[in-house]
């Protein structure tokens, strides 16, 4: 999953600041044809925009998830009661439907509405079964996951029929008992961490991180962080059962603690990425890299010691030409004794980097 954060800064109910204890999630469809969840980005972050906000789309051209409000932010998606206690996600909806009245619609092409339509489909599935996750909510139990047209059932969101309308007129097969049931299983396989991609607060991370007047981390390498630690805002044990938080954040975690917020968790990454990139230039004064760090390497190093540590660190490069330390970076893929997947694609990511 991927998940651009873009928060709707200038919106009335992210001003408002108002939180919510989390209950549920609730998923809508935009009721308009429109894939791109930029349109509706630029269009909500507006403080004139005071008739909803929502905590996601999903743009139906990449399956991304455009995280707009902080998960414990109170939104305006519903209408209703449901706005206090749910998470409100909008998928957006194929550009070659028209609708007719109400929620009827002709498409011009059904392929392709069908297939924007399983590809948000699928994004909403995995995010869903991050958020139980994270949340540690029971996807199947009574009115935790349900639709816009569902809430509206149970008298807590206004009368709309979405998203079941959208499938059931393309003939796609899905209901919300398929989704949840298919957010359950996913829930099963779900890595601990998000994948997240991180444009703007990245840009912000960078201002912090100056390290000593030597090297420091680019933009992508702080993505690059960003990407395989994911935001927790909850500790939790990683898969070598250390208490983490926020972005990977490890020093002086414990069992209960949280953050009150996802800039609180880059102020913790601006802070550690200066510690760990201060460790790669440390090698590189000690005569420990034999050779003069390109930027591209430089950072490739600066996420391995952030997921390694400054020990590991010192043993894969002491002595070591650029193509020695390419070779051995994949064998530092195991967590808890056993071969993590995610350090895999890590290790993989790093690599490749370390040698363009």
């Amino acid at each position: 999953m991927e998940i651009v954060e873009s928060i709707l800064t200038n919106n009335p109910c992210y001003k408002a600041g108002k939180k919510i204890s989390v209950k549920g999630l609730m998923l809508h469809s935009v009721g308009c044809p429109q894939p791109s969840a930029e349109v509706f980005v630029k269009k909500w972050n507006n403080a004139d925009y005071g008739r909803a906000c929502v905590h996601a789309f999903i743009d139906a051209d990449s399956g991304k998830v455009y995280q707009t409000l902080p998960w414990s932010h109170r939104g305006w998606h519903c209408g209703g009661g449901g706005n206090n206690t749910h998470i409100g996600v909008e998928m957006c909806e194929p550009p070659c439907i028209k609708y007719t009245k109400g929620a009827s619609f002709t498409c011009a092409d059904e392929g392709r509405a069908k297939e924007m339509a399983e590809r948000t489909y699928r994004a909403a599935v995995e995010l869903f079964a991050f958020l139980c996750k994270e949340y540690g909510l029971n996807p199947l139990a009574d009115g935790v996951i349900i639709s816009h047209k569902e809430g509206h059932d149970r008298g807590i969101a206004s009368g709309h029929g979405d998203p079941d309308h959208l499938w059931r007129q393309l003939n796609i097969g899905y209901t919300m008992d398929t989704f949840r049931n298919d957010v359950s299983d996913a829930m099963k396989g779900i890595s601990e961490k998000k994948t997240i991609n991180i444009e703007k607060p990245a840009a912000n991370v960078l201002q912090e991180v100056s390290v000593n007047g030597d090297m420091r981390p680019s933009q992508k390498g702080i993505e690059l962080v960003a990407k395989y630690e994911g935001c927790r805002l909850t500790a939790y044990k990683c898969p070598a059962g250390v208490w983490t938080i926020g972005y990977g954040h490890t020093e002086g975690v414990k069992e209960g603690d949280t953050l009150p917020s996802e800039e609180a968790a880059k102020e913790l990454l601006g802070k550690d990425l200066k510690k760990y990139a201060n460790y790669v230039n440390a090698c590189v004064q000690k005569g420990m890299v034999k050779f003069p760090l390109n930027q591209n390497q430089f950072d490739a190093l600066t996420s391995f010691t952030y997921n390694c540590g400054n020990g590991n660190l010192q043993k894969l490069v002491s002595g070591r030409d650029a193509a020695t330390i390419a070779d051995k970076l994949p064998l530092y893929n195991k967590g808890g004794g056993k071969v993590l997947k995610g350090l895999v694609r890590r290790r993989e990511e790093e690599r490749a980097l370390f040698l363009s």
